[in-house]
């Protein structure tokens, strides 16, 4: 793992913080040349989905990034530095906001000098300058709608949507006062062009069977992105087996869309299955009917198809881009697909990145655990700590895949009812069952019980992280939720130690309270009753009065994640096996493709 660098920025109101970038190991040991090959497009095809992930969360992105340009080109070198360290957050961010907290950051000269440096740069740099001017100086809000609706659209006009309102890969658009559905395959036709021919060159290379089917099938839908274009391609990816693979789309996750969570984001991901500790997956997965039967909710999957069950997967990165750049959070795990009618009738495919959270535990390692667990339970689990998360993380992708609507709600997917409620329950949900499972798995003898207590503390440290934050983003505000109705019920427990705050576990308690919290939101989920969701929201996500404290301790950690992912190299028209690194995180090809319109 090379050495850790570190950038500082700045946003309204809130203390000056600094990022931290690394790069990511990664090996093709074991692949042959075709294998290289099929890696070097599915790798180009995944960078140049980035700038269509920029367009959906701030479209002035691109207006913003030709100013720094112009800037830098006439800057002085202390200038430059400014410059350069505001471009790497932008990056770093995929755009001029941060969704955590949701608001822009701030250039470090003054609005005078820039002025004089864009004068020095041309009309065009003017020009720019007036579009970027208000992301360099003020403290802008990132709005709920992002870019996928018109700011000013209603609840009324969203309503007489009908069935086009729930389609995750439609945009919005307003003509002639009128408000207009846009597919993103259509909208988005010529920037998908190039991908879809790395796409082409790539299935040419492949010589899994299964994989090169599935490229087809996502090749159609990025020339049609129909309803049933998606769900074939998605079908196709969790029934192939290979080894490498591919996640690209123009609607994933819903979590930049803070007004419906109904519009997905673009992404994508180019990945190799780890085979490490793969037997303790498939004991995972093995036991999911069980952990189902014995859920503490109401509507379960009693009759569960063994084809369905989920592939849970420790896989690792070759390169990622959209949703998956997007400071501070970083991705640990996922659980895709995300339409309910996929997962229920086909199953769904589980992940944990490995290399990457590796990577991530480089930056932050045991800083969060050692200032917040107690000395006693630090020294016990500290050792164990990563290797727990990851088991975590692993079965709270799981949970996802878990649970029942009732029988009065089952001709919709909850998020159509829960709107913005949906994300932050759902979240909510996969945390406890991580928890409930890490305890039930450890009881048959699956992990001990001490990884199943150091899962809790991994969780306990993901809570009280949380109350970093003002509850805005859906992690924050499960765990928010999670964190507040623990402390009431005695399950964590606030103590003092050398005059400061700890945080623990009673683990004596713990398991009954997460099976009664847990049992509770799956109930509220499968109800559909955003009322009930957002009573307990009220009631138990607020901002918590250590968030300063909490603010304070931490502020000598970075806050934000930059991994820097290798290139494979090329020569005359073909990939070789060397990988190479690009020198700074902003160099990454991803952050120089362009969107094209």
């Amino acid at each position: 793992m090379s050495s850790i660098t570190y950038v500082p920025y700045q946003q309204k109101d809130e203390p000056t913080r600094k990022a931290a970038i690394v790069r990511v190991d990664f090996s093709l040991d074991g692949f042959s040349d075709e294998d290289v090959q099929l890696l070097g497009h599915l790798s180009d095809a995944v960078s140049l989905m980035n700038p269509v992930y920029r367009d959906q969360f701030e479209p002035k992105t691109f207006a913003v990034l030709r100013a720094l340009s112009g800037l830098m080109s006439v800057a002085s070198p202390e200038q430059k530095v400014a410059l350069q360290n505001y471009e790497t957050m932008l990056h770093l961010q995929n755009s001029p906001y941060s969704l955590l907290p949701r608001k822009n950051h701030l250039l470090a000269l003054k609005s005078e000098e820039v002025k004089q440096l864009a004068k020095k740069a041309g009309k065009e740099c003017e020009a720019d300058l007036e579009i970027a001017g208000p992301f360099f100086f003020e403290g802008l809000a990132l709005p709920d709608k992002a870019g996928f609706y018109p700011h000013d659209m209603t609840e009324e006009e969203y309503s007489a949507l009908g069935e086009t309102s729930n389609l995750v890969n439609v945009m919005f658009q307003r003509q002639n006062g009128k408000i207009t559905p846009r597919v993103n395959e259509e909208r988005y036709h010529a920037a998908l062009t190039p991908i879809i021919a790395h796409l082409e060159a790539a299935r040419e290379h492949c010589r899994y069977p299964e994989f090169r089917v599935y490229l087809d099938g996502k090749i159609e839908e990025l020339r049609h992105g129909t309803k049933e274009s998606r769900r074939i391609a998605d079908f196709l990816w969790i029934r192939h087996k290979a080894p490498i693979d591919v996640i690209i789309s123009t609607a994933l996750e819903v979590y930049l869309d803070n007004w419906k969570n109904a519009r997905g984001e673009a992404a994508g991901v180019v990945l190799v299955e780890n085979a490490e500790a793969q037997s303790l997956l498939k004991a995972c997965v093995d036991r999911l009917p069980h952990l189902e039967a014995t859920a503490p909710w109401q509507h379960k999957k009693l009759k569960i198809d063994p084809s369905t069950l989920p592939h849970l997967r420790f896989v690792d990165v070759l390169n990622w881009s959209g949703d998956y750049v997007n400071s501070p959070m970083t991705i640990i795990a996922q659980s895709l697909p995300n339409d309910d009618w996929v997962v229920s009738h086909l199953g769904s495919v589980n992940m944990v990145y490995r290399n990457t959270g590796k990577a991530v535990h480089s930056l932050s390692g045991d800083l969060m655990a050692k200032e917040f667990m107690t000395a006693a339970a630090f020294e016990q689990y500290r050792e164990v700590l990563f290797e727990a998360s990851q088991i975590h993380s692993a079965l709270h992708e799981l949970g996802h895949t878990t649970g029942a609507m009732d029988p009065d709600h089952q001709s919709r997917q909850a998020r159509d009812y829960l709107e913005a409620e949906y994300s932050p329950l759902e979240e909510a949900r996969a945390e406890l069952f991580a928890m409930f499972a890490m305890t039930r798995i450890a009881r048959d003898g699956i992990i001990s019980e001490s990884m199943a207590h150091a899962g809790h503390y991994s969780m306990l440290i993901s809570m009280v992280q949380g109350l970093r934050f003002k509850p805005e983003q859906a992690h924050v505000k499960a765990r928010n939720l999670m964190y507040h109705f623990f402390l009431e019920k005695g399950g964590v427990r606030e103590v003092t130690e050398n005059g400061v705050c700890k945080f623990d576990i009673h683990l004596a308690t713990i398991d009954a309270l997460v099976e009664e919290i847990l049992g509770e939101i799956g109930n509220i989920k499968a109800a559909g009753s955003k009322e009930k969701a957002a009573a307990l929201r009220e009631k138990l996500c607020f901002e918590d009065h250590r968030r300063e404290e909490i603010e304070k301790r931490t502020l000598a950690f970075p806050l934000g994640r930059g991994l820097i992912f290798p290139q494979i190299k090329q020569s005359g028209g073909r990939y070789l096996r060397e990988l190479e690194y690009p020198a700074t995180f902003s160099e990454q090809p991803k952050f120089k493709a362009g969107l094209i319109s």
